[in-house]
């Protein structure tokens, strides 16, 4: 499955909608402006480390994005969009490889399911069978969609709290050795596990 983000990258501004420079400032308490700019850089990094194909949270984007997957074929399910949250009623662009061009799919004869881990593209039963391709090919159908849960004001409190508390820490530590010698890092990990945990789906979908 080849996965690729076709929509513009984020920018820092849109990131710091979702948990400001104020916010991260309140949480440390520090009231100058000095470092507003370093404080910025982590809250990006925060949302990187935390959102995306690779994020901690696992296949999960926090503000919308848009997505391409390539695929050889369904499983026994359909077709798994790997990237997650997707709304109910999702519109997605759906192709299928014949004679070289992408032929879109009949919009009529499948639907988005998100009840399971990650949303599925299910064929509806009344309709015919996915369109035959040929020879296997790792590209022979294409889906786009948006992954996300919205605008900044959408995303879970839990989740901008815990962007929140790891732009403070790395602000408050940022060596990888505290000052006793001891490593930094365990009380943050067991910070975001129990506020992000309930969004997280570990890599190998556990």
């Amino acid at each position: 499955m080849d996965l690729r983000r076709i929509s513009t990258s984020l920018t820092r501004e849109q990131k710091l909608a979702v948990v400001s420079i104020a916010d991260v400032k309140a949480q440390v308490r520090v009231s100058h402006s000095e470092e507003d700019e370093l404080i910025a850089v982590f809250i990006e990094a925060a949302y990187d480390y935390l959102s995306g194909p690779e994020g901690w949270l696992g296949h999960c984007c926090l503000l919308d994005e848009e997505f391409e997957v390539y695929s050889a074929g369904p499983d026994r399910y359909g077709f798994e969009l790997p990237m997650r949250p997707i709304k109910e009623g999702a519109a997605i662009v759906f192709d299928y490889l014949a004679n070289a061009t992408y032929t879109p799919v009949a919009p009529e004869s499948y639907f988005v399911g998100t009840t399971g881990v990650f949303p599925r593209v299910h064929r509806i039963v009344s309709s015919r069978a996915w369109p035959y391709v040929g020879i296997r090919n790792p590209r022979a159908y294409r889906l786009r969609f948006v992954a996300g849960f919205g605008a900044a004001a959408d995303i879970p409190s839990p989740i901008k709290l815990g962007i929140r508390m790891l732009a403070a820490h790395w602000y408050q530590n940022r060596e990888t050795v505290g000052s006793e010698g001891r490593t930094v890092g365990g009380e943050i990990e067991y910070g975001l596990k129990a506020l992000c945990g309930r969004y997280r789906i570990a890599h190998d979908h556990s």
